[in-house]
């Protein structure tokens, strides 16, 4: 619940710009693969060399079609069987730099299990990490630390219900020749030597029982409902990973041994190797060493017991249900239709999926149009597809709408209607042109950066292919059979997978509402109805619509604004241009990602420049232009014009900050700059719809509806209350608030933010000609003229543009954020379907600003109190990397009550420009434990960050510390977002100025700065800078709980809460009252 760096503090709803699938995957099943971004086009435009996509051959996919295909390309793979059954792949991946991503898959899963082993096949892969029969109680942990590998939840392992596989990503370097070596072996003890004492079994309870109640939330309540109904009369219905509470509390550790030494053999597992590595087959050879003696268990049989499969029933007719849940943020309609699963392991294979991605393009982009009319069906809506099992897919769309049984009825009639559209009339060649675009650019991506891809995706990959015959055949094999599965696929096979999103095809339907206003049987009505539609022949043909051919008419943009001066920053690697319009372009080529440019257009001055009464106007300013279309078409139209384009460009206005991020291709650079130029000088306000804007405040006023019936939202808004002040910026949302705002007002704050140029600076990075982009940039940004004076006028008679005209920002308004004097502890007591129990402690940092002047009550900057004030921040950072580790060896791997937790420094909302005597920030621990344990564990956390200040933390606590942020560093130095930001933040330094511009000398010192820092950094200077900056005395405690039943509330009242209190004063009047009365009626006597 830590807010994001620099960000507003309201969560406001995401504006409608993506389509959201459905969900229907139960907790446990192994993490989908990130679809690629938005695509690219196959013209040059600013891309730096040609990729070769033009060169590809054709693929014979007619003579290919039955093949199954090798894994590939043979060049940079190998891969093979031991003589123990064990297979191995083996991939030379070059991203990162000297990592290697490793994996131990295992064919078993949650669906293997008998009715007393329900959830220990979860169970078992927690204990591979605790002990060991060559690593002693989390030695695995700590050598993972000692390394600066990943390691945490969900990070390291997962458990299906068909499979477990486990993940380590290690440092293969120089300096860390022996991590491969060691890695591997700790892997080959997960295969054979996992220790699973009755102490083991019992010590690791309490932490699976903490993962189950964080996934008993009420998006994971619904999902595990309607996981049972979608599987129902299936073994796979009653598997779910996590298993029995009663398995995980009591279950005999004879059992846990037995699954294990029954499953876990050779010719069941995989190991994968993906890295940097220059040999392969060295690799391999390390693999056989470690592996090769691995062997069934004493005493299995010689056969490989066979793996349960079960089948899924198909149906006819629906399974409908309505799932109610007061803790539900959104009132949602889930469409499911299950269909035979079909592994992909040949060209005619890829084609069938091919064809069903384009059908779920295709209908996601009708949805799309729908929700944005005016009076929509629905908020949003999109689709997904998905392997459920190994014998399942399922094709969902799932529907967001109002709240109420009409909006909920209305919603699922129009999304069942372009379903049956789908079915009665297919797609037109306009939409499947559309979808096939999307295709062909997202091949090309994958192509271009064909030898940039990561070595974590390729051991997904691999991992697929073991367990599900996925294919891996390499980024340009896999380019030309998309191309021409692509060239031939036509409407009429869209129209044939159609079918399979029947009524009468296995469809299962769910609403789900935070309170009851729709039944079954409206549901099933409405179901009716539409299928009545359209076997009377009433579902019309969709209609066309218009796309733009170009999204800017060159002839008539503004003369270019040329270059008028230049400065190379060597060091950085960035060369700044001055435009003759003020913006200021900073560029740096890379060779990181091939298809990679990130822009963003940075000013200083955001939400804290803003008085109270145009707050609201201003903070739902990017909702409003983002919903309505900020770049002057509305965001359907721009949806389809950027079809096979990879350019994405959004705007954001943070505490301190404006911004306008984009993420492109190098040949679509010139369409993500063109998008730059019409957001600075489009007028928002002629975008603004009275229909289509109701839409998008009833949106608004449900989301905060939703929130507040969340345990979880307002445990987090309560701790952002209480730590940041009761300031209008830090007060939460309300739903009275969406009225108050106005939004014209709202447009103009938009349109004033983003629109004289010289107040924001470019940053372009990524691969890209430097010279041509350049050349756009004048062409695009440079014609951007500063707009005349503002004209309008909110009731107090400020003018709201000038809120942002201002030079540059150079004295931005600090925010008024004050952490609380003293100790206070606050306790939620909240209505819920599932007891739980969250805690968080915030303490404040006060760093003594070492350019304060007290004389003068003021700071002046110099170069040594900012390098002072950088180790102090660090210090900090790497204090709280310490209580991290320290708090989960704690609380998780000796008490065994936790599952995780986190703790994170923020200097978020401190002003930027250091001017006062103390540079505040604060320090937040946050974990979710049993509910009767909450107050108890913040208790123990609090004394073990006492004793961590008192006497420091341990040689290897900071040696693990400066390891894993030494190594996060090598991959961060390969990333764009790293050096965008990078340049950022040295161009808003405080000591520019002091250094005459010079950045290469400011990246220096800060280089210098952080280098030395980790290179000497003690337990002494870690301990020393907690007591320095961080008093334990003040500090925010709160801790959520179940709300009691009100009879227990009433006979046991709780002192420590108002309620309590005031139940005891009650008491109090009235046990006085009646001792009155018996004086009174004895005096009378």
């Amino acid at each position: 619940c830590h807010p994001p760096w620099d960000a507003a503090m309201e969560d406001l709803p995401t504006v409608r710009t993506s389509l959201d699938g459905g969900d229907v995957t139960p907790p446990g099943t192994p993490r989908s693969k990130e679809p690629p971004a938005t695509p690219t086009t196959p013209s040059i435009g600013g891309a730096v060399k040609s990729s070769g996509w033009r060169s590809l051959t054709p693929y014979p996919l007619e003579e290919k079609w039955d093949n199954v295909l090798p894994v590939g390309p043979a060049d940079r793979h190998r891969q093979g069987v031991l003589s123990n059954g064990m297979r191995y792949y083996v991939h030379r991946a070059q991203k990162p730099k000297d990592r290697a991503a490793l994996a131990l898959a295992v064919d078993v899963g949650s669906v293997a299990e008998e009715e007393d082993e329900r959830g220990v096949a979860h169970l078992v892969e927690h204990l591979a990490f605790r002990a060991t029969q060559n690593f002693g109680n989390f030695e695995i942990v700590r050598f993972l630390e000692s390394i600066g590998a990943e390691f945490g939840p969900c990070q390291n392992a997962y458990t299906s219900m068909d499979e477990t596989v486990y993940e380590l990503l290690v440092p293969i370097d120089d300096a860390g020749s022996k991590n491969l070596t060691k890695a591997l072996a700790v892997l080959s003890e997960f295969a054979s030597r996992v220790r699973i004492s009755d102490a083991d079994v019992n010590d690791e309870r309490g932490a699976v029982l903490e993962e189950m109640r964080m996934g008993r939330d009420a998006r994971g309540r619904a999902s595990e409902a309607y996981w049972k109904l979608l599987m129902k009369d299936s073994l796979y219905a009653e598997r779910l990973p996590i298993g029995l509470e009663a398995v995980i509390k009591k279950g005999n550790p004879a059992v846990f041994r037995k699954f294990y030494q029954k499953w876990y053999r050779p010719e069941r597992m995989a190991v994968i190797a993906a890295g940097d590595f220059p040999d392969l087959d060295a690799v391999v050879n390390e693999i056989e060493n470690a592996f090769g003696k691995c062997a069934p268990a004493p005493g299995q049989p010689h056969v490989n017991p066979d793996t349960p499969r079960p089948p899924v029933a198909f149906h006819a007719s629906p399974r409908v249900t309505c799932s109610v849940d007061k803790e539900h943020t959104k009132t949602t309609i889930t469409l499911t239709f299950k269909y035979p699963a079909n592994p992909i392991s040949t060209p005619g294979d890829f084609f069938q999926k091919t064809v069903e991605e384009a059908f779920k393009l295709a209908l996601d982009n009708r949805l799309y149009k729908l929700m944005r009319k005016a009076d929509p069906p629905f908020f949003s809506a999109g689709c997904s597809v998905e392997e459920a099992t190994r014998t399942v897919s399922v094709f969902s769309a799932q529907i967001v709408c109002e709240e109420g049984k009409k909006s909920v009825v209305r919603g699922l009639e129009a999304g069942l209607r372009e379903l049956a559209r789908a079915r009665v009339h297919g797609f037109s060649e306009q939409e499947l042109k559309i979808a096939r675009a999307k295709q062909i650019a997202d091949a090309q991506q994958f192509f271009v950066e064909r030898d940039q891809t990561y070595c974590t995706s390729l051991r997904d990959e691999l991992a697929g292919h073991f367990l599900r015959g996925e294919l891996v055949v390499g980024a340009e094999e896999e380019a030309r059979m998309t191309i021409a599965c692509v060239e031939r696929m036509t409407v009429e096979d869209l129209r044939v997978f159609a079918q399979r999103c029947r009524l009468d095809a296995s469809c299962v339907i769910r609403a789900m509402e935070g309170r009851a206003t729709v039944k079954e049987a409206d549901i099933a009505a409405a179901a009716a109805k539409i299928q009545d539609e359209e076997n009377r022949g009433l579902i019309a043909k969709n209609g066309a619509f218009d796309v733009p051919e170009t999204l800017v008419d060159a002839g008539r943009l503004p003369a270019p604004g040329g270059v008028v001066e230049t400065t190379a920053f060597s060091k950085m690697g960035f060369n700044v241009s001055s435009l003759a319009n003020g913006v200021r372009v900073a560029t740096k080529t890379t060779d990181f990602l091939d298809d990679q440019v990130l822009v963003r257009a940075f000013a200083r001055g955001g939400l804290s420049e803003v008085p109270e009464k145009q707050y609201l106007d201003a903070l739902y300013a990017g909702t409003i232009a983002g919903e309505l279309g900020m770049f002057g078409l509305r965001p359907e139209t721009l949806f389809d014009a950027l079809a096979g384009k990879r350019a994405d460009v959004a705007a954001k206005t943070g505490t301190y900050f404006r911004r306008v991020d984009g993420d492109t291709s190098p040949t679509d650079i010139e369409t993500g700059l063109q998008l730059m130029y019409m957001l600075f000088t489009q007028d928002v306000r002629s975008m603004l719809v009275p229909e289509e804007l109701e839409a998008v405040l009833r949106m608004q006023e449900q989301a905060i509806r939703n929130r507040n019936r969340d345990p979880a939202s307002v445990y987090n808004q309560t701790i952002r209350r209480l730590v940041y002040g009761k300031t209008f910026q830090s007060a939460p949302l309300r739903v009275a608030d969406v009225r108050k705002m106005v939004p014209m007002n709202a447009c103009e704050h938009f349109n004033a933010a983003f629109a004289d140029p010289s107040q924001f600076t470019v940053v372009l990075v990524g691969a890209f000609d430097e010279k041509r982009v350049l050349k756009m940039c004048e062409k695009y940004l440079g014609c951007i003229t500063a707009p005349p004076p503002p004209n309008v006028s909110v009731s107090d008679g400020a003018v709201i543009g000038d809120v942002w005209r201002r030079d540059d920002f150079e004295n931005i308004t600090p925010a008024p954020f004050t952490f609380p004097k003293g100790a206070v502890t606050r306790e939620i007591r909240s209505y819920m379907v599932e007891p739980m129990s969250m805690a968080s402690i915030t303490f404040p940092v006060n760093i003594k600003n070492p350019d304060w002047d007290v004389d003068r009550r003021t700071s002046v900057v110099t170069v040594d109190g900012s390098v002072t004030l950088t180790r102090e921040k660090l210090l900090c950072v790497f204090a709280t990397s310490i209580i991290e580790r320290r708090l989960l060896a704690l609380l998780r791997f000796k008490f065994g009550e936790i599952y995780t937790c986190a703790a994170s420094a923020s200097f978020a909302f401190e002003d930027p420009l250091a001017r006062g005597a103390l540079f505040r920030g604060d320090v937040m621990i946050n974990f979710s434990c049993d509910p009767a344990a909450g107050k108890r564990l913040a208790r123990l956390a609090l004394e073990d960050i006492k004793a961590l200040q008192l006497f420091g933390p341990t040689v290897e606590e900071v040696a693990s510390a400066v390891e894993v942020e030494t190594r996060a560093l090598e991959v961060r130095e390969q990333e764009n977002a790293y050096w965008r930001d990078y340049y950022e933040a040295v161009h808003n330094s405080r000591l520019r100025d002091l250094l005459d511009g010079d950045l290469d000398a400011l990246f220096s010192l800060s280089e210098k700065t952080r280098r030395e820092l980790m290179a000497a950094l003690t337990p002494e200077m870690i301990k020393e800078h907690l007591q320095r900056c961080l008093d334990v005395r003040h500090r925010v405690v709160v801790v959520l709980r179940p709300q009691r039943p009100l009879w227990r509330r009433a006979l046991l009242p709780d002192p420590t809460t108002a309620e309590g209190l005031a139940v005891l004063s009650l008491y109090g009047v009235a046990a006085g009252a009646a001792a009155y009365l018996r004086l009174k009626k004895k005096a009378a006597q």
